[in-house]
């Protein structure tokens, strides 16, 4: 029997007790009128860890889900083939040479639908509603589709492809026109992607303008994710000082599932597993705060990353300027920039202005020239993208930075890592 905290906030799951309906963007009543929209197809975009899933998984139950991940399909006959397995039918799909299969039990309410797909064993013999003769038959991988249409069309069942953008580009072509064409057929799908990829499946598909309905999601704000830590503590009948939750909201940079993390690492931090009897007000110091930060980081891991970035691209035969900066350490402008992202207050989105103003207020003295921190962010772009170029952690684009991860940036700032850097290569360590 697991403690009752890890069930009121959940970091890597669906949440019941914390689960906040976003007033403003109505995403919950979008979806529901979208899933009644026939023949079309419903894409969810967002930044990483803002709720989409979650929001899946609220609003359409469970056994009605049949999760795909674009990140490991190469084509359309995959992708079904995928969701066939979902349902309980077989990989290969046996066809009688000649004929097509008579239709069966289309839009089952469960997985046990998919054994209309058993193969036959006799003449004339009837197998969970589909009719197979004595014809000689071949197995083959390419029928899925009609397989899917056959298990799905004007059933309640809803294929969540989440990842679109993984699925590599030449891929994206045959699997957008494949979405399109079993859409038309009452099969239902809605894609899930990040927001500067949204547009890929209508790209590889422009047939598909005008067939999808969109629902964008963006960062929370800070009062969005206070009531999740509001519905939470009083659920566990915990109180916190409303300026305590302002600091872990403010610490979880727009996510969500961060936030989650965040007030579930305060309560072990506390010793707060059950649910408590509410008599006085539970104090949470600056230590706490810290010890609940670094706890945090604990669940996600960029040191490599940060690095990497620190390291800076690679040059010959010139010595990179080092600078003194406040936190008494002395380094190049890659550490200059990284310094600055550091600096309160936590921000995910930067101007080149803004940049430029925190680099200034981290330097004890001399600063780097503008054109010496635009090339440092180029060459950071270009790291970003070689670590993981389906999905960088930041991008700069001449005049203003975009860290695409939220967990990025809260290692960047709660981890300790780039004071250790300097240490480490400074041998006070």
């Amino acid at each position: 029997m697991t403690d009752f905290v890890f069930d009121v906030f959940v970091p890597n799951g669906t949440p019941t007790h914390t689960y906040v309906e976003r007033v403003t963007e109505k995403n919950e009543a979008k979806l529901s009128t979208a899933l009644d929209m026939p023949k079309m197809v419903i894409s969810v975009s967002g930044p990483s860890k803002t709720g989409k899933t979650a929001l899946i998984d609220t609003c359409i139950t469970s056994d009605r889900i049949i999760p795909i991940s674009g990140q490991s399909l190469r084509d359309s006959n995959q992708l079904w083939q995928s969701v066939m397995r979902w349902i309980g039918g077989p990989d290969e799909i046996e066809k009688i040479k000649g004929r097509v299969l008579k239709a069966g039990a289309a839009g089952k309410g469960s997985a046990e639908a998919g054994a209309i797909f058993a193969k036959a064993k006799a003449e004339g013999e009837i197998n969970g509603g589909v009719e197979f003769t004595t014809a000689t038959s071949e197995k083959y991988g390419i029928e899925f589709f009609e397989a899917v249409v056959k298990e799905l069309s004007g059933s309640e069942f809803v294929v969540f492809l989440d990842d679109f953008h993984y699925i590599p580009k030449e891929s994206q072509i045959d699997i957008a026109k494949s979405i399109k064409a079993i859409s038309e057929r009452g099969v239902r799908l809605c894609i899930a992607s990040v927001p500067h990829k949204s547009d890929d499946m209508v790209r590889a598909n422009d047939e598909l303008t005008g067939r999808i309905v969109s629902i964008l999601f963006d960062y929370w704000r800070v009062s969005e994710l206070e009531l999740i830590a509001n519905a939470g503590f009083a659920e566990l009948g915990v109180d916190i000082a409303p300026d305590r939750i302002m600091q872990l909201a403010t610490e979880a940079l727009g996510s969500p599932q961060l936030m989650q993390s965040l007030c579930l690492n305060l309560c072990l931090e506390k010793g707060i597993r059950e649910k408590q009897t509410l008599e006085e007000r539970t104090e949470v110091t600056d230590a706490d705060i810290s010890a609940t930060l670094e706890r945090t980081t604990l669940q996600t891991d960029f040191s490599r990353t940060v690095e990497k970035l620190h390291t800076g691209a690679k040059e010959r035969g010139t010595q990179r300027k080092e600078f003194k900066f406040k936190d008494d350490s002395v380094g190049d402008v890659y550490r200059s920039v990284l310094l600055a992202l550091i600096e309160n207050p936590p921000r995910l989105s930067f101007d080149y202005d803004e940049i430029m103003a925190r680099i200034k207020a981290v330097c004890a003295d001399e600063v780097p020239v503008g054109s010496s921190v635009q090339l440092a962010l180029k060459q950071m772009d270009g790291i970003a993208a070689d670590l993981n170029r389906d999905s960088p952690i930041l991008e700069w684009d001449d005049d203003k930075l975009e860290i695409t991860n939220p967990y990025f940036m809260f290692y960047l700032r709660s981890s300790n890592k780039v004071a250790q850097i300097y240490s480490s290569k400074s041998g006070m360590i």
